[in-house]
């Protein structure tokens, strides 16, 4: 099983303890993030490739609403976990991203991405980035750390390029921040960018 579109491949990772990119902890930038000004008055988040739960939970610790989602089953159950051992609510679900239900459409006031962009297949990053515009309700929040920017060949990781990157998420929403000023961890220092985009509102200032 190798194809990235399918959840047994990532179900296979998981069950095999090969979920390299886990930090077994919350993202640093994303702890720093939760009390950022973009976030401000917004609750309802949606963290996509939530893997093991981590900044889900976090984010639910800090009292933010929380949907955490992942299409595979076997990352889901140990965030279900991690969650009961921290005492804290999150929703999870385990779906494929591309193939959420209209009930979700402008519902989430933040998305949060950390190594989902550069996980799915590269062939499918207009949809990605057309379906994170459609999740978000006028005026949300999405913020992603880009990883890994560099030139390599193969994947998942599949390599960032910082402005295809910009260019699509820019088709509807609004780039306000980006950045190599992050806290990092120092594997992935000088190879990670955050960018924080808005959904227009569709009033005129």
């Amino acid at each position: 099983m190798n194809d990235v579109n399918k959840s047994e491949f990532w179900d296979e990772l998981y069950q095999s303890k090969s979920a390299a990119w886990d930090l077994k902890t919350p993202t640093p930038a994303f702890i720093d993030l939760l009390s950022c000004e973009y976030f401000a008055d917004r609750r309802r988040m949606l963290v996509v490739g939530c893997g093991y739960g981590y900044d889900a939970v976090e984010a639910a610790k800090k009292g933010f609403d929380v949907t955490a989602l992942d299409f595979s089953e076997t990352a889901i159950d140990f965030a279900r976990e991690l969650t009961q051992k921290e005492k804290v609510n999150v929703n999870f679900l385990v779906e494929d991203l591309f193939n959420l239900s209209d009930k979700y459409s402008n519902a989430f006031e933040i998305i949060f991405d950390y190594v989902t962009y550069c996980a799915i297949d590269p062939k499918r990053r207009k949809e990605y980035s057309e379906k994170i515009s459609e999740l978000l309700v006028p005026d949300g929040i999405f913020a992603i750390i880009l990883f890994p920017i560099e030139k390599r060949t193969g994947g998942p990781p599949f390599a960032v390029d910082v402005d295809e990157a910009t260019e699509l998420f820019s088709e509807k929403l609004e780039l306000l921040l980006s950045t190599d000023k992050i806290n990092s961890i120092k594997p992935r220092k000088g190879r990670e960018l955050l960018q924080i985009y808005r959904k227009p509102d569709g009033k005129k200032s």
